[in-house]
C-alpha cells in the first residue's frame, strides 16, 4: 500500500500567490540560546501551501473551515490527468468523464509550475463553465495542482461559482509523482474557528 505525500513544504521560501506575504517563522526560544526548549510561532495566510477554501473565502455568510464535515476531506477520490490549453473548460471536464465522482483531484502542468518555486501567471485554472460542470456532477471536493482554483483575473467569479454551491476546494496539491486513477484521500485542514481557509497535510493512498 503506497502513500503519496501531496502537501507542499510550507517555509519562508515556499512559492506563495502573488498578493501574499512570506511565510514567517519566528524563533521565540532556542536551546541554543540556554532556553529550556524550542519553541516557534509563524505567521502565514490561511490559504498557504496546500489548503482547503471554505465557501466563507467568497460567500458572505459561508460556512466557515472549523463547520465544515469531515467526512468530506476523507475518502475515494480520482486522480485526473488533463491538458487544458490555458483554462480547464467543461469540455475538458467533459472529456474525463467522472459520472459519480464525489472528489476529483485535477493533474496538469501547474505541478510542474510548482517547482519553480514562484508564481508563474501561465498556470492553468478552471474556467467559469468548468466549474459549473464540475457542480452540476455533484462533485463535492475539487482538488487543483495549483496555490488557486482560479487565475488572478477571476478569482470571484470562478471561487463563487464553486463555494456558492458548497463544492469546497483542496488548492496547492503536488500531483507531480501521482499517476491518474483512483485513491483514497485524507485532507483534513487545520480546525480554526470562524476562518475563511486553512492549512492541511493532504495524503492519497492506493486502493489495494
Amino acid at each position: 500500500m503506497k502513500l503519496y505525500d501531496i502537501s507542499l513544504t510550507l517555509s519562508p521560501q515556499s512559492i506563495r500567490w502573488v498578493t501574499a506575504q512570506p511565510l514567517e517563522l519566528i524563533e521565540r526560544k532556542r536551546m541554543s540560546r540556554a532556553d529550556a526548549n524550542n519553541s516557534s510561532s509563524i505567521h502565514t495566510s490561511v490559504h498557504a501551501g496546500t489548503h482547503v477554501d471554505a465557501p466563507f473565502h467568497f460567500v458572505p455568510n459561508g460556512i466557515t473551515i472549523e463547520s465544515l464535515p469531515l467526512e468530506t476531506f476523507i475518502g475515494p477520490a480520482r486522480v485526473c490527468a488533463v491538458e487544458p490549453r490555458r483554462r480547464i473548460t467543461a469540455t475538458d471536464v467533459a472529456k474525463a468523464e467522472l459520472q459519480g465522482e464525489t472528489r476529483v483531484l485535477f493533474k496538469t502542468r501547474n505541478s510542474n509550475l510548482l517547482k519553480k518555486g514562484v508564481y508563474d501567471p501561465s498556470f492553468a485554472p478552471f474556467s467559469v463553465d468548468g466549474a459549473d460542470a464540475l457542480v452540476k456532477l455533484g462533485v463535492k471536493l475539487v482538488g487543483l495542482d495549483y496555490l488557486s482554483a482560479a487565475a488572478a483575473d477571476e478569482q470571484v467569479p470562478v471561487h463563487l461559482a464553486f463555494l456558492n454551491h458548497g463544492v469546497i476546494l483542496l488548492e496547492g496539491v503536488d500531483l507531480s509523482d501521482v499517476p491518474a486513477g483512483r485513491y483514497e484521500l485524507f485532507c483534513p485542514p487545520v480546525k480554526l474557528a470562524g476562518s475563511d481557509g486553512a492549512p492541511c497535510r493532504a495524503v492519497l493512498r492506493e486502493l489495494a
